[in-house]
């Protein structure tokens, strides 16, 4: 799992994708992991947005 400073957050693309992989994945483990990651999304906000606005920040601040 990746850790932002605010804690844990879960990489459901990594886990759709392995779970897509292996042929033993049951529908209902696929649905579950359909309707975490929705959650998460709603969660999440506008993320696109919110990284472009990080990435300008850091290049007006100068990269080190």
């Amino acid at each position: 799992m990746a850790q932002a400073s605010g804690g844990r957050i879960p990489l459901y693309g990594v886990v759709i994708s392995d779970a897509l992989k292996d042929p033993n994945s049951s529908l209902e483990s696929l649905s579950a992991l359909r309707d975490q990651a929705r959650r998460q999304l709603e969660e999440q906000g506008d993320l696109p947005s919110a990284l472009k606005k990080v990435e300008a920040e850091i290049a007006r601040r100068g990269t080190k």
